[in-house]
């Protein structure tokens, strides 16, 4: 699903929630304050508080979803995850407010019950927001959004609140008039249970957290069945607003081309793309041995040097004037250099060649030098 398709079904299942939860909120508040049920007010104050979260899905998945640009070659898709930080704090803050409100209404007593009708405006709130629940998480699935996700989940959480008010109501009623309280204090809880997790969840993602290890090794093994990839190693990843975004060392064959271990590395890209949904991003570097990242390495003959300090002496040798071909191999901190050679030097060549292997001598990081005749197509 491309991003604009995921945009236009994040927005349209927003906007049902939204309304939903509007005509949800002014039924609750309106119908608890004139009952005289402190849950079902505080429920209502809950399903407001529904209302600014889809605002911040709104918000946050149409600009998370620009395209990448200068500033922000990866994206815009952190809008989204810092979006979800926000709503997790305000969820959290406004649990805290209920459930202080509601355990001074439960500390200074009250024998006012609320009246029957209220019943019914509870049991209305749990079939709407199960509804609800089930269609945005549908959705969320589909596009991949977290948000979204926790979005779904707090109509969940409305629904379960909305139980704990009718439990409350049905038990005031009976004549626990204490338990309106007490369910109002539920709800507060469940609503900080619900800020805390997601918050978390997004702040992992903000800290480039990495993907579970489960998942890492599908990543792997789904690399190791590419053809002509040796090994994994350094494989890292992150998720970004839903998607994950990886980088992976890989290890080929030492004599293969600059070209075809490219190849390669896009045979792995195109591979995982297709095989996981999720990732967006993948930078695949090419090995062609095993070892670690020192700077021992770059202290090696390069081919500057020899096109300074050997080239003329193999011109010489070879008896020609153009530049000689060649290609380095860089393996265990040694080079390997092939050399290859014009048609012309078949005579004689056994001699010629050991000139040129002689011609590095000198030279202790060159492992051996290697001949190859180039024949003309």
């Amino acid at each position: 699903m491309n991003d604009t398709a995921r945009y236009q079904a994040g927005r349209r299942a927003t906007l049902i929630g939204a309304g939903l939860n509007f005509c949800l909120a002014v039924l609750k508040i309106v119908v608890g304050l004139f009952g005289r049920s402190h849950a079902l007010v505080a429920d209502g104050i809950h399903s407001f508080s529904d209302l600014i979260c889809d605002f911040f899905v709104l918000m946050a998945a149409r600009y998370g979803m620009s395209e990448p640009d200068q500033d922000h070659p990866y994206g815009h898709g952190r809008i989204e995850t810092v979006a979800t930080v926000v709503l997790s704090i305000f969820l959290i803050t406004l649990g805290v407010g209920i459930g202080i409100d509601a355990f001074y209404s439960l500390v200074q007593g009250s024998d006012a019950r609320p009246d029957s009708y209220t019943l019914i405006i509870a049991v209305i709130s749990i079939v709407v927001n199960e509804g609800l629940f089930r269609y945005t998480l549908k959705v969320a699935d589909q596009i991949n959004s977290d948000l979204l996700r926790a979005n779904a989940w707090h109509s969940r959480g409305d629904s379960l609140s909305s139980l704990i008010v009718l439990i409350g109501i049905i038990g005031s009623l009976l004549g626990w008039s204490f338990l309106d309280a007490v369910a109002a204090i539920i709800v507060a809880l469940m609503i900080i249970k619900m800020g805390m997790t997601w918050g978390w969840r997004a702040l992992k993602e903000l800290i480039d957290t990495a993907l579970p290890e489960d998942q890492v090794a599908d990543i792997a093994n789904a690399i190791r069945a590419i053809p002509h990839v040796l090994a994994v190693h350094d494989l890292r990843t992150r998720k970004m607003a839903g998607y994950v975004l990886l980088d992976v060392h890989i290890l080929i064959h030492p004599y293969i081309s600059a070209s075809e271990g490219h190849f390669i590395a896009e045979q792995v890209r195109a591979g995982l793309m297709q095989q996981f949904a999720s990732i967006r991003d993948i930078t695949v570097h090419v090995d062609v041995e095993e070892h670690a990242h020192d700077l021992n390495i770059v202290k090696l003959l390069s081919r500057d040097q020899i096109n300074h300090d050997l080239m003329p002496v193999w011109q010489t040798i070879l008896g020609v004037q153009q530049p000689v071909d060649f290609m380095l191999h860089y393996l265990q901190e040694k080079v390997i250099i092939d050399l290859y050679l014009p048609n012309k030097v078949i005579k004689g060549a056994d001699a010629i060649i050991a000139q040129l292997q002689n011609s590095v001598s000198n030279y202790p990081d060159v492992e051996k030098l290697r001949a190859f005749l180039k024949v003309k197509a």
